[in-house]
């Protein structure tokens, strides 16, 4: 074998191997809208985490939370109140870390047990650092009640037109942040037509009456 084809065998599986090394040290999450997280999740709950415990098992390492659930928002059908909460204790698994004595929003999964686990892809944050107009589309049910819609994202200009269930999710592109305009105030909702839209909230910002006590 020449000394060329040597050196492209070599960058080859050099290439390869940090590939696969990013497979394995990393965890990628899509940046997608809130809502779809919130659609996609089996439980939505308001909860104060109190403690943070290391497990172990034969098969992996995990971080069992102990949380105060203060509001479900989704989930009711599987479980009425939730106790415990489990994240890998890996990062490359997409484990993440709690802060005690923080409240969070926290979206999960329910496994075969009835057993939640939330990971760095679930929508994941303290509570204060939510809008009000967040905090008001989990009060009156209304990232659930626009799951019949769909979320498209934006990746470059122009933007596709939607379709009559679809809106546009355009932060990535004029924002350059999954965390824009659309994802801290708006949701996509379906109005009686059928056709999916997102919603402006704005007069409802204006009425403070409407944030007055927690969701």
């Amino acid at each position: 074998m020449n000394t060329l084809m040597t050196g492209l065998l070599f960058s080859l599986l050099l290439i390869l191997t940090l590939r696969l090394q990013e497979l394995v040290d990393g965890c990628t999450c899509l940046p997608v809208h809130p809502q779809i997280t919130f659609c996609n999740s089996d439980i939505v709950i308001r909860a104060l985490v109190t403690r943070k415990w290391p497990t172990s098992s034969s098969e992996s390492s995990v971080i069992q939370y102990t949380v105060k659930q203060e509001k479900m928002y989704k989930g009711f059908e599987m479980k009425k109140m939730v106790d415990y909460i489990y994240t890998s204790s890996s990062s490359s698994l997409c484990g993440i870390e709690l802060e005690t004595n923080i409240q969070y929003l926290i979206t999960g999964h329910f496994d075969i047990q009835g057993i939640v686990h939330i990971g760095i892809c679930n929508w994941i944050v303290p509570w204060d650092d939510l809008t009000s107009l967040q905090k008001w589309h989990l009060k009156w049910n209304k990232y659930e009640t626009g799951c019949s819609c769909q979320i498209v994202s934006c990746p470059s200009v122009p933007c596709s037109s939607p379709t009559k269930t679809q809106c546009i999710w355009t932060d990535l592109v004029y924002e350059k942040t999954r965390t824009g305009s659309q994802a801290k105030n708006s949701v996509c909702s379906k109005e009686d037509g059928g056709s999916c839209h997102w919603s402006d909230e704005r007069s409802a910002s204006m009425n403070e009456n409407i944030y007055y006590g927690e969701p």
